[in-house]
């Protein structure tokens, strides 16, 4: 019980540092828009997104598939 509390803090963290990518990310594409250099951050703030989103979508299943068995 207590893995799965501190699985879901961990979710919750995830998610808040995917939501703070997302805004960079919206930040980096605005100054590329701008003609400033920001493709090399770009590149690396999106696959750090990437990775949060997989990592997201784990916990999730985790979580999901314990809180099913412990119910049953």
């Amino acid at each position: 019980m207590e893995r799965l509390k501190l699985l879901e803090r961990k979710l919750q963290v995830v998610k808040k540092q995917r939501e703070l990518l997302m805004l960079e990310e919206a930040k980096l594409v605005r100054m590329m828009h701008q003609k400033r250099d920001a493709a090399k951050n770009l590149a690396a703030v999106r696959k750090e997104r990437f990775f949060l989103m997989t990592q997201e979508a784990r916990l999730l299943r985790f979580l999901k598939q314990n809180k099913h068995s412990i119910t049953l």
